[in-house]
């Protein structure tokens, strides 16, 4: 997973800002007509203005109708719940309200419904659109934006809906399923899903933005595995969507699908469970422009089977690089001889472990199915290709992120191999002919705006080649434009079907 450490130094790191924005050609943001500083800062605070989610398992009712600032009457939907209400004022909100992040534990939404079951969410969905209420789905409540937690939305919490079952090659999870223990009971029918590396995320979301990881280069996106889904629509409507059914709906979830209803289903086509290598490297960086383009031509051409980022982080010495390479069961030695000679380096190997299918899942997740609520400010781009001066861009930005003393790094993510075998249109998903993600991050950093800042930078150092970003790293205030490209327009229209009033928050401006 991830690590964190260090403290932001916030004027320090605003100074390097302004030098490499001017060095990337962009205007001198210690001038009184300079704006974009403010902007990225205020764009930082509206990032924490989110809200947060997981619901409570008490029974009827927390608190009451007086307890909701929305002076909602409540009653009518208690009635009809099978799992719990929590309100405002009651001693469990908190905990109802709380996402992975504690960023959003100051948010406030009107109240939230721990569903037991689909018949749940359609009561929660019907009573919302009766009283005018926004509403905001929580199922892993991973979203970089509080999304799950809206203030002033009606939340629906579906983690009760973790059910996981195997009919031949077919798995079918509630959309409350998590990603390791839905992995678990596929393990041990010898079926997996091409799925991310963070064990506490949802399926559900992971699904419905696309869904990147360890086996995408053989099995495609998680979304690229969708067969059906079950989903409640805004007015509260329970539907059977499928590319039989409802093509165009299908569609739109398989990406971007955050927005048109809350899923309470979702049927997959599985793939086989396999022991993994797994090897982990430090590179030298004697010349990193170099790793950086050699690792994107190796990614370009490599066998599926083998899958392979980088990471590049600020280092008290300047810039460090790790990579991380997973492949078939005994292919990690050549692999590393492989992407060695690619990025004519000669890396040194830190750790080389074959893991079975489900333990290669833990490792990759950092050695427990749990992970402690962090602090972590992301943002992303797409790169159509990696060349020398996007490269030059991405370590330029680094380096500066370590002078500042700022603890942010960059992952480099393939979009090779099996995510390419679709066309660019086939699913609301639209990067199917790129070469790399970007990830670029800072965890637990001191000063809020400063980190933010320090990634509205990065994306200018690399905006020439950008193509966009992944909307599962959605930052605040963005569009559909930039997380979907081409089919943005094709995606308006899809959330415009299925929510008029854009009652249900979804995080990018549709």
């Amino acid at each position: 997973m991830t690590a964190g450490g260090g403290c932001a130094q916030g004027p320090r790191l605003f100074e390097e800002i302004r030098v490499i924005d001017r060095e990337l050609g962009g205007p001198d943001l210690s001038s009184g007509t300079a704006s974009r500083r403010a902007f990225l800062v205020g764009a930082a605070a509206a990032a924490f203005t989110g809200s947060a989610i997981p619901a409570s398992a008490q029974s009827a009712v927390s608190g009451s109708a007086s307890d909701s600032a929305s002076g909602v009457d409540w009653s009518g939907l208690t009635k009809t719940l099978h799992g719990s209400l929590t309100l405002p004022g009651s001693s469990g909100f908190g905990s109802a309200a709380s996402l992975f992040d504690p960023r959003f534990d100051g948010s406030s939404p009107a109240a939230v419904v721990a569903a037991a079951d689909a018949a749940d969410v359609v009561s929660a969905l019907q009573f919302a659109a009766a009283n005018h209420l926004p509403v905001a789905a929580r199922g892993g409540g991973h979203s970089y934006v509080g999304a799950s937690a809206h203030s002033g939305a009606l939340v629906v919490d579906t983690r009760a809906l973790n059910s996981v079952t195997l009919s031949g090659d077919l798995a079918t999870m509630g959309a409350g399923a998590g990603l390791y223990p839905a992995l678990s009971v596929l393990d041990a029918a010898g079926r997996s899903l091409p799925v991310g590396t963070c064990p506490t995320v949802g399926l559900t979301g992971l699904t419905v933005g696309g869904g990147i990881g360890v086996d995408s280069r053989q099995y495609g996106a998680t979304c690229d595995r969708l067969v059906s889904a079950q989903l409640v629509l805004p007015g509260g409507q329970l539907v059977e969507v499928s590319p039989q059914s409802d093509p165009d709906r299908f569609w739109a979830l398989q990406g971007a699908g955050g927005g048109l209803g809350i899923v309470t289903a979702l049927t997959f086509q599985t793939c086989p469970s396999a022991s993994k290598d797994i090897v982990r490297l430090s590179i030298p960086v004697g010349d990193p422009v170099k790793v950086l383009t050699g690792w994107a031509a190796w990614s370009a051409t490599a066998e599926r089977t083998s899958w392979a980022n980088l990471t590049v982080r600020a280092d008290s010495g300047g810039i460090a690089i790790d990579g991380l390479i997973v492949c078939s069961a005994g292919a990690g030695a050549a692999t590393v001889v492989a992407l060695g000679a690619a990025t004519a380096t000669t890396p040194t190997v830190l750790d080389s472990t074959t893991y079975t299918s489900l333990d290669a899942v833990l490792s990759l997740g950092g050695g427990s199915p749990d992970e402690p609520r962090t602090v972590r400010i992301a943002g992303s781009d797409v790169l159509p290709a990696l060349d020398t001066a996007t490269a030059t861009s991405i370590v330029t930005v680094m380096q500066a992120c370590a002078r500042a003393g700022l603890p942010g790094r960059v992952l480099l993510d393939p979009l090779t191999g099996a995510l390419s075998d679709p066309a660019p249109d086939a699913t609301a998903f639209p990067w199917r002919r790129h070469a790399a993600m970007l990830q670029w991050i800072v965890e637990s950093p001191q000063d809020l705006g400063a980190a933010r800042a320090w990634i509205g930078t990065a994306h200018t150092a690399v905006a020439s080649t950008s193509a966009g970003g992944y909307v599962n790293y959605i930052e605040p205030d963005t569009s559909v434009d930039r997380y979907y490209a081409a089919n943005a327009t094709r995606v308006r229209l899809q959330h415009n079907r299925a929510d008029p009033t854009n009652s249900l928050y979804w995080g990018p401006s549709v």
